[in-house]
């Protein structure tokens, strides 16, 4: 299987922007209690599969240990999601990664807001001492859109780390769409599906286009407040629904970049059907089709 080197089989001129990437939603969120949990496992078992764009949000605890948070619920420690991407980096040197990190955005639940903080200071000390951004973050680029797989692969570099805010060093605040309506994604997956892949036709990006296909609990929505793996055992059965639909457009297979999902370590089928868009978009190195295509099963 080649879901640890699959970034080996792209070619050089394959535009990062256009390639098709697993994407892990609420990648730390693994461990937290049912109604925060999106993720089975660790991170580096998320790479195992194929993931390499890592959504993260930043949160710290009463401690002033900063964790990984999704809402009001804090989990693991930032530092041991950071000695999972180290692991990562060292396990292949031809993979590249998209680190999204950020303090979880404000929540707002009637007269009350919710605020989130990591300071950012204290955030730079841990990147740099695990996956050294000076070294290794990839930012020697005016437009994301521009960035080959050959141009990171001649830098040396290893990852790009996104932040809306440039407030980490090395972080870059690169164009990166991410449409999501609330009662949208609270709706069955009949209805969903195909108004989900309306985003392809309505939003535009100057940068990263990440499309979400999970299912979200929210109150007043029609399925309500009900457990993400709830909601992906109803949606997971019909995920290829996606990526059939994505593959026989053109236009959306050129627009298809980070895919994201939820559990994505329960099997590797949301990975595989990730991955195999990348054949349909002609961006596999010449005679390693059926290798790369064979690899995924």
């Amino acid at each position: 299987m080649i879901y640890s080197n699959w970034m080996s089989y792209i070619k050089d001129d394959a535009k990062l922007t256009h390639i098709a990437i697993p994407g892990s939603h609420n990648a730390g969120s693994y461990g937290m209690n049912a109604l925060a949990c999106c993720q089975d496992d660790d991170m580096y078992e998320q790479f195992k599969y194929g993931v390499r764009y890592f959504c993260v949000r930043l949160n710290t605890d009463k401690k002033g240990v900063i964790r990984l948070a999704h809402g009001l619920t804090n989990g693991v420690s930032f530092e041991s999601v950071l000695k999972d991407w180290e692991k990562m980096l060292n396990e292949n040197d031809s993979e590249f990664f998209i680190f999204d990190v950020r303090e979880y955005y404000p929540q707002t639940f009637g007269p009350v807001t919710f605020t989130y903080k990591a300071d950012c200071a204290a955030v730079d000390i841990l990147l740099e001492k695990y996956i050294h951004p000076s070294k290794y973050a990839y930012t020697d680029f005016k437009d994301i859109k521009d960035v080959s797989i050959g141009d990171l692969r001649k830098s040396g570099k290893r990852y790009i780390l996104i932040n809306y805010m440039a407030g980490y060093n090395q972080s870059v605040d690169c164009p990166l769409s991410s449409p999501w309506d609330k009662k949208l994604f609270g709706s069955r997956p009949e209805a969903f599906i195909p108004k989900n892949l309306e985003y392809f036709e309505t939003d535009n990006t100057d940068g990263f286009f990440w499309f979400q296909t999970q299912l979200t609990p929210n109150l007043g929505t029609e399925l309500g407040v009900k457990t993400p793996r709830k909601l992906n055992d109803m949606m997971r059965p019909h995920f290829h629904k996606f990526t059939d639909a994505i593959s026989d457009s053109e236009s959306r297979l050129d627009k298809a970049n980070i895919i994201a999902c939820d559990f994505i370590t329960e099997s590797y089928d949301k990975s595989r059907m990730i991955l195999e868009l990348n054949a349909y978009k002609g961006i596999v190195k010449d005679g390693l089709k059926d290798e790369y295509l064979n690899g995924l099963y």
